[in-house]
């Protein structure tokens, strides 16, 4: 089956909220004292979030995306892109035809693919956002984003083989997309690739899970230092 990113789930049917804070405080049970929640929860649906100090565009159509998801995935992907200067992103949409109460499938494709892509490719390192998303008559599904070297790949060929197998390993179904991959190596590219990334921040098809099951998990890039990265490419 083929999609392209935005046109997996039905058409979007939403009641646009005039107030983008009105669920952001919470009352903790413990407690009783209300609790912020804007840094997690707010949802905004301007078509651009400040990342890096400038304003960076994002897919925010319809549902909104999550303000701190998306600025922690552009910080994620530009750590990537600060260590190698160019980076292959690679987009896929994982299904399960059944929902699952936690997110421990992810947790095992993602170990067979460190070592899969260790053994197999010497791709050590790599960085990653994955989203859970479950709607009304729909099974659960999973988009998942992977970035890594451009200097050792520039095409998702190699890699999606092995995404494929090891989701299927672990009863899941691989849909094809339309275009699997982006190679970036210029400030456009970033721009387009980063736009697309936005998606998975999304409010649409998110919060259908228990209290402790995240919709969310990403890669853990420490920060570099961009002027050694520089010099160590010259």
């Amino acid at each position: 089956m083929l999609y392209e990113d935005g046109d997996y789930c039905a058409a979007e049917s939403f009641e646009e909220n005039e107030n983008e804070l009105s669920s952001n405080i919470a009352v903790s049970e413990k407690t009783g004292k209300r609790k912020n929640t804007t840094g997690r929860k707010h949802i905004s649906r301007r078509d651009f979030v400040l990342h890096r100090g400038k304003p960076v565009p994002v897919n925010a159509q319809g549902s909104g995306v999550y303000t701190a998801t998306v600025k922690k995935s552009f910080e994620q992907f530009d750590r990537g892109l600060d260590r190698w200067g160019r980076q292959l992103v690679i987009f896929c949409q994982l299904g399960l035809g059944y929902s699952r109460p936690t997110n421990d499938v992810m947790t095992r494709l993602l170990k067979r693919l460190r070592h899969h892509f260790d053994c197999a490719l010497g791709i050590g390192e790599f960085g990653y956002h994955w989203c859970r998303e479950l709607e009304r008559g729909k099974g659960a599904h999973y988009h998942l984003a992977l970035w890594l070297d451009g200097d050792k790949y520039r095409t998702s060929h190699s890699i999606s083989p092995i995404v494929q197998e090891a989701w299927e390993a672990l009863g899941g179904f691989f849909y094809s997309v339309r275009t699997p991959y982006h190679y970036v190596d210029d400030e456009q590219s970033r721009l387009d690739t980063l736009y697309r990334l936005s998606y998975l921040s999304k409010s649409r098809g998110k919060g259908n899970r228990p209290p402790q099951t995240k919709d969310h998990g990403m890669s853990r890039l420490r920060a570099v230092d961009t002027r050694i990265t520089k010099q160590s490419k010259a």
